[in-house]
């Protein structure tokens, strides 16, 4: 059974009504000069192709929006013209998969949303233009078996502050933040900072040792018992860090392996970690991106190259990395576009396997937060087109909470009903698996806008 959102807007023109479908497959906008003044919608139902009527009056340029056919819209923003609120000004439509026809800087209007669960019809008041928008939804037929929340993390102290392109880290109760950037491109800091979970204190952890030399951005950071393990990272220059660790028991920090001795050196690279060894993958090196992943070998002290991945495996930068049942699982990534496979390597074999996944799956994307929980990878967020600026800017960002069961290889999307509670759109964000009151989840601090300003909050997503 649908249920009948009541249409929002303006209170002029005539009732309309497409009834309720399967799904929606396509979207037509027309724009005029300052408002929608045309819309159309596409159904399926038992695969055959509805097409509704026409809502408006059309224009010569009209926006089509395609959704995938395994895909279905969750989310309408709908903007009104901000004195009389009688006409829409633009509409925004996101898919479950985090797919949308547009980001907005700044929102043209008067905003109203339209969601709670899978849209299968529209309906609403129009003349030569569009003055009210409303929906029918109803549940989608794979309920999510999971069950999880985001929170926000209250912060006290020295924080880290606004930034993106760090690192976080988990040791015990304690989170560390190192590295990032606020102004494209020039790191902050060198400090490494604290933050006691129980207090949501921060502070400057304090540091003896092999000090990092730069202040960098794109750097990782991975923690094995009471040891934080950073790698890589770069300053204005280009000039990069060896790999380091740092004993959060003793406030020491140890140079493990100078630039030119370790793996190549690099920025927005991967990293991630088991009980034995430290994992670092892809990431952009002084002249390129680069796909080869190393392990560091705790009790050795040594590196070694892993096998490289076949000729179908693109280099990447920019990849969620986690280490799931002794398999190290590349997530997706950037090669000059955003890429949307996903493989693991094993060790024992020594051998990579490329992994068809299915069900809800993000689009392509890098520079995402993730994180492990049990079987399941978890992602938010992401950057899923590049800015012509590069690093500059921010690209394009989405958001969207996402899990890949790495035993089933299927998708779900974890906040498609709960769109309010989720974090802002972001990118460049730092993340790692993490423990918060007993509940496992991801946890995620700051990172880039789509305004191109920095956060400056953590988040964490719970599972219950």
């Amino acid at each position: 059974m649908a249920q009948k959102l009541d249409a929002k807007g303006g209170k002029k023109g005539n009732v309309w009504d497409d009834d309720v479908h399967e799904n929606v497959r396509k979207v037509y906008l027309g724009k005029g000069q300052d408002c929608i003044s045309f819309v159309k919608f596409e159904y399926v139902d038992d695969s055959e192709v509805v097409i509704g009527d026409q809502h408006g009056e059309r224009t010569q340029e009209v926006e089509e929006f395609v959704v995938d056919v395994d895909d279905y819209i969750v989310y309408v923003e709908a903007f009104r013209e901000t004195v009389t609120q009688e006409t829409i000004v633009d509409l925004k439509f996101e898919t479950s998969k985090g797919k949308t026809n547009r980001n907005f800087k700044e929102g043209p209007g008067v905003k109203f949303v339209l969601q709670g669960g899978k849209i299968v019809g529209f309906h609403g008041r129009s003349t030569n233009v569009l003055h009210a928008l409303g929906a029918y939804v109803c549940d989608p037929i794979s309920t999510s078996q999971l069950h999880g929340k985001w929170t926000k993390v209250e912060q006290k102290g020295k924080a880290p502050g606004l930034r993106c392109s760090h690192a976080i880290a988990q040791v015990g109760n304690k989170i560390y933040s190192f590295g990032g950037e606020f102004t494209p491109n020039v790191p902050i800091d060198k400090d490494l900072y604290v933050c006691d979970l129980k207090t949501g204190k921060w502070s400057i952890a304090p540091a003896t040792g092999d000090i990092p030399h730069l202040a960098c951005l794109g750097v990782r950071m991975v923690s094995v018992g009471t040891t934080l393990y950073v790698f890589g990272g770069r300053d204005a220059s280009r000039k990069y860090n060896g790999f380091y660790s740092y004993d959060t028991t003793k406030n020491v920090w140890k140079l493990l392996t100078p630039v030119e001795e370790g793996p190549t050196p690099r920025s927005f690279h991967s990293m991630a970690a088991d009980d034995k060894k430290v994992y670092v993958f892809g990431g952009v090196t002084p002249t390129e991106r680069i796909k080869t992943l190393d392990a560091y070998n705790i009790a050795d002290k040594k590196w070694k190259q892993c096998a490289t991945p076949g000729e179908s495996f693109s280099i990447r930068g920019g990849s969620g990395l986690e280490v799931v049942n002794g398999k190290v699982w590349v997530v997706y990534g950037f090669n000059n576009y955003e890429i949307d496979n996903v493989y693991y390597y094993d060790p024992v074999q020594n051998k990579w396997t490329e992994v068809e996944t299915f069900g809800e799956k993000p689009s392509g994307r890098s520079v995402f937060a993730s994180a492990v929980v049990g079987k399941r990878i978890v992602i938010f967020g992401g950057e899923v087109d590049m800015d012509p600026q590069a690093h500059v800017g921010p690209g394009q960002l989405v958001d969207g909470t996402f899990a890949l069961d790495t035993e089933t290889c299927k998708w779900e999307r974890l906040d498609k009903l709960e769109k309010p509670e989720t974090p802002e759109i972001r990118g460049w964000t730092a993340s790692t698996s993490a423990t918060v009151n007993g509940k496992k989840g991801l946890l995620m601090h700051g990172g880039k806008a789509q305004t191109n300003d920095r956060f400056d909050d953590l988040y964490f997503y719970e599972f219950q």
